[in-house]
């Protein structure tokens, strides 16, 4: 690596944005995001990221896409910060590719026990066997730690695949995380513009409804 200084730096700089969005103390936070080349040197990709609330028990992860309708936060200005995390992703992507280093198709953040592990993976996503919903299923079950029982038939005979198949390379890049500056940037979200009226799970419910009835590239593709 010719510049591992500034690589540490681009994974810095995403270990505070990630701590800024988390409106809440936590446990533990698990980050998927690929960059996809296509044709005519024009990139496409996907981010999506959970965490564990803070507390004695380990509860349900919370999907980041849920967090503006959860705590009442401006959906669009939070959005924003997503997509600012996204592009610090590809610029992370862009500076391995300058320092003449093999280009990782996917990235997967894993923050938990007071360690930073960014784990790179090097699929050809464009001809990859599965497709980019099986992706998604596949890695919940893998870093979400979600038990076999709990999915469906279908889910399962993915999952099934999946175990059977030639398993991706991957290579390990950690980092240590510093409690004061984590607490710091919890606060901080707190500082955005929130709406007065109390959030319902009624109306959480509305709002992701609507969400997940839009087209699935406004929800996870990123381009």
């Amino acid at each position: 690596m010719k510049n591992p200084h500034e690589i540490r730096k681009l994974h810095e700089k995403i270990q505070e944005k990630l701590f800024f969005m988390l409106p809440e103390k936590w446990n533990s936070l698990y980050l998927y995001a690929s960059v996809i080349d296509i044709l005519g040197g024009n990139e496409t990709g996907e981010m999506f990221f959970y965490y564990f609330p803070k507390g004695i028990l380990r509860k349900k992860p919370v999907n980041v896409y849920q967090i503006p309708a959860k705590f009442d936060i401006d959906e669009e200005r939070y959005f924003e910060f997503a997509n600012d995390l996204y592009n610090e992703i590809k610029k992370l992507r862009e500076v391995h590719i300058e320092n003449k280093e093999e280009a990782w198709s996917n990235i997967t953040i894993v923050i938990e026990d007071l360690k930073y592990k960014a784990i790179y993976g090097y699929d050809d996503l464009n001809s990859e066997e599965f497709n980019i919903e099986e992706r998604r299923l596949i890695w919940l079950y893998k870093y979400l730690r979600i038990p076999y029982a709990g999915f469906n038939k279908k889910e399962k005979e993915i999952i099934d695949r999946y175990e059977k198949s030639k398993k991706s390379r991957e290579t390990i890049f950690e980092l240590p995380i510093y409690i004061k500056q984590m607490n710091k940037n919890i606060e901080n979200i707190k500082d955005l513009e929130k709406k007065s009226e109390y959030v319902t799970e009624d109306k959480i419910e509305e709002m992701e409804f609507k969400k997940t009835h839009l087209p699935k590239s406004q929800i996870l593709s990123i381009k």
